[in-house]
C-alpha cells in the first residue's frame, strides 16, 4: 500500500467494495442452534447440571422421540460446539446441554397430546368450580389467560 500524506486525499475504493450489510448487533449466545434439518425440529436437552450428570433426564427425552443431533450433519457454514468425549461423541452439544431432534409427525402427536392433556386438566378445574357455585358458595368469577415474556427477544415454543 502506498504512503499517503496527511495533505493528500485517500482513495478508499477498499471500503466500498468489501462493506457489509448492515444488522444490528446482539450479543452471543452460547445456545444458538443450527437450522433444523428437513422434517425435524430440535430443542436443547441437559445431560448434567452442576458438573453432575442427569441420566434420568436424557432418558425420559430419549423415550419421548429426541435423539442426540450428529454433528456431522450441520452445514459447515454454521460452526457449531461438538462433543469429543463421552456417550455424546461426535453430537452438537455444549456445557451440559446436547441439540436433540425429532420428526415433525412425532413433535406434532407429542404435542397434540400434551394440549389435550391441559384442555381436560381446565375441564376438570371448571366442573369443579361450578360443583361449588352450586353447593351454596361464593359466585366465582373466572378470567382465562395465557401468555409469557421473553424479555423483549422473540421466544420460540418449546411445548414441554
Amino acid at each position: 500500500m502506498a504512503k499517503v500524506r496527511l495533505d493528500e486525499k485517500r482513495e478508499n475504493t477498499v471500503r466500498e467494495t468489501e462493506s457489509r450489510a448492515q444488522t444490528a448487533w446482539k450479543p452471543p449466545s452460547m445456545l444458538d442452534a443450527p437450522p433444523c434439518r428437513e422434517g425435524m425440529v430440535q430443542r436443547w436437552v441437559s445431560t448434567s447440571i452442576l458438573g453432575k450428570d442427569m441420566t434420568h433426564h436424557v432418558m425420559k427425552r430419549r423415550r419421548e422421540g429426541w435423539i442426540p443431533r450428529p454433528a456431522d450433519t450441520v452445514p459447515s457454514s454454521f460452526p457449531v460446539p461438538s462433543m469429543d468425549y463421552g456417550q455424546w461423541k461426535g453430537c452438537v452439544g455444549i456445557e451440559g446441554m446436547i441439540l436433540c431432534e425429532m420428526t415433525e409427525d412425532v413433535a406434532a402427536q407429542r404435542n397434540e397430546y400434551y394440549r389435550n392433556k391441559s384442555r381436560d386438566a381446565m375441564a376438570f378445574t371448571e366442573r369443579d368450580l361450578a360443583r361449588e357455585e352450586k353447593a351454596g358458595g361464593v359466585p366465582i368469577e373466572r378470567e382465562f389467560s395465557s401468555g409469557a415474556e421473553g424479555g423483549g427477544r422473540r421466544l420460540t415454543p418449546m411445548d414441554d
